[in-house]
This record gives C-alpha cells, sequence and structure tokens, in this order.
C-alpha cells in the first residue's frame, strides 16, 4: 500500500518505541516523514534504528516541544525543505514516572508533563494549522487540506496509581483534540486520537517475565500492543479510508476497558455463585 504517497508527515516523540514504528510505516507507504526528539542523543538513535532497518526519505531534527521556539523552528525546517505538511502525529510524551503520589507532586513536576503533553501538542497542531493546512487548497477528493492524530492514552479514563501528572495530563488532551476536531473540521482539518493502553516499550525489558504475565492476564485479548499496532491505527486515521472521523478517540487496549473486572477478580473460589 502507498497511502501516504506524495504526503509531507511530522512525527513528534518519533526517535524510539512506539514513535519511531509510527515513522516507520509512513515510510514504508510512501510518505517524507520529519521526526523529531527533544534531545540530540535520541535523535542519533533514532536515525541509527531507521537506517539499519534500510529506510530512508526522512528528516530527524532535535525539538523539545515544551519550547514553542523549538517547534517553530521545526516548522520554519518543514516549510524549507519540504513546503508544504499533510499529517500531523502528536506522539511526544513525558510520562511522569517517578513523582510519587498525588500529595507528594509538585507544581514544577506537573507543570514539566503538561509543557511537553498538552501545550506542546497544543502548540504542533496550532502552527500547522496557520503555517500550512489553512494555506494549502482542499483535496478534490475529500475536500479536506490536512490531517491530525493524537496518541494519547486509556489512562485518561482509567486512571493508574501515583501518575496523576500523566493522567491529568492524557485527560486534557482528549479535551483538547475534541476542541481542535470541532474548531478545524469546518476548514478541512482532521483531529482524531488512538488511546492505547499497554504497549510493549524498551522498558518491558526491565520485567521480569512473572511481571508481564501478570499484566498480560489482564488483559483480555492476553497481549499487550506493539508499537507496529500503534501505528496502524494512527495510519489509518491519517488515511483518505478515514475522511468520516471527526473528534474519534479510538481505544486499542485489547479489551482491558470494557470489561468490569479482570479475570482473576472474577474466580469464584467460594462457589457464592452456586449459592
Amino acid at each position: 500500500m502507498n497511502r501516504f504517497e506524495d504526503k509531507v508527515v511530522v512525527v513528534t516523540g518519533g526517535c524510539r518505541n512506539t514513535g519511531l514504528e509510527i515513522v516507520d510505516l509512513f515510510l514504508r507507504e510512501g510518505a517524507r516523514v520529519f521526526l523529531c526528539g527533544s534531545n540530540d542523543d535520541s535523535v542519533a538513535a533514532g536515525v541509527r534504528a531507521l537506517e539499519a532497518r534500510g529506510l530512508s526519505g526522512f528528516r530527524a531534527l532535535t525539538c523539545d516541544v515544551s519550547r514553542r521556539a523549538e517547534v517553530e523552528t521545526m516548522m520554519d525546517v518543514i516549510e524549507k525543505e519540504a513546503g508544504r505538511l499533510d499529517v500531523v502525529v502528536s506522539n511526544a510524551a513525558n510520562f511522569g514516572l517517578g513523582q510519587g503520589t498525588c500529595l507528594e507532586t509538585t507544581d514544577d513536576q506537573f507543570r514539566s508533563v503538561l509543557e511537553v503533553n498538552v501545550l506542546g501538542g497544543f502548540r504542533l497542531v496550532q502552527l500547522a494549522a496557520n503555517r500550512f493546512f489553512l494555506r494549502q487548497a482542499r483535496d478534490p477528493k475529500t475536500d479536506q487540506r490536512g490531517a491530525v492524530v493524537f496518541v494519547g492514552s486509556n489512562s485518561s479514563e482509567r486512571v493508574s496509581r501515583n501518575r496523576i501528572t500523566y493522567v491529568a495530563s492524557k485527560g486534557a488532551m482528549d479535551a483538547m483534540m475534541k476542541a481542535f476536531a470541532v474548531d478545524l473540521g469546518p476548514k478541512g482539518v482532521r483531529v482524531n486520537m488512538v488511546a492505547p493502553g499497554f504497549i510493549w516499550t524498551s522498558r518491558w525489558e526491565f520485567l521480569t517475565d512473572e511481571i508481564k504475565a501478570r499484566r498480560r492476564s489482564l488483559v483480555p485479548n492476553g497481549r499487550e500492543a506493539t508499537g507496529a499496532d500503534v501505528a496502524e491505527a494512527v495510519a489509518f486515521l491519517a488515511s483518505d479510508g478515514a475522511r468520516g472521523f471527526q473528534g474519534a478517540r479510538v481505544v486499542m487496549d485489547g479489551g482491558s476497558t470494557v470489561q468490569l473486572y479482570p479475570a482473576a477478580c472474577e474466580d469464584d473460589t467460594s462457589k457464592m455463585r452456586e449459592r
């Protein structure tokens, strides 16, 4: 498939884990991709990983989305080198790990997460719309000018313990995505979200087999999502095939949020249901 042939795509947080898989899929489907990481080392690692896969047609940039000036500079590069932008994937994330409980988290910790997860996405989409989407002609087939996909989380509705900054930021992302969708839809810009649950990342390499098995037992389909799974969902929402989607939050968590309890909580060892 070449759904994105001649399309220009930007992916934030695109240098490792899920972001790298998103970049990979867009490249394989014909897109010209600009990707960014928050520091030079991350960007260099992303370049090495993509080149090791035999991929080309990308431009890797250092851009900390918590800094508006750096997002503006990235847009300058895209304008100079590509002259247009068709798809924005807001994937960069601060996971707010190690910040303690809700009674211990500081203002600065909270602010650092919001700066990336909420304001970073806001800056990215606002600048993309003003500098590219709204200046481009509508596609004669779809009557649209561009597409935005946020990578959110199911934890915005089913919360994690001791992750108040991350959870709050993902809830804000949900609402922000819907606001962008309503404001930009009439202008020919589609805005949607993929909300994963457990995703396999390099952090899983530090888990014991027992913990991995326990995590998987909590998911009805028995497995965590991979970065490639998330990439497929992102690519669909960015494609012309999803032209009927606007303000949609597509949950891909293996059924975790539709079950009342994990299976272990329903083990009827006391035979209570038979009494």
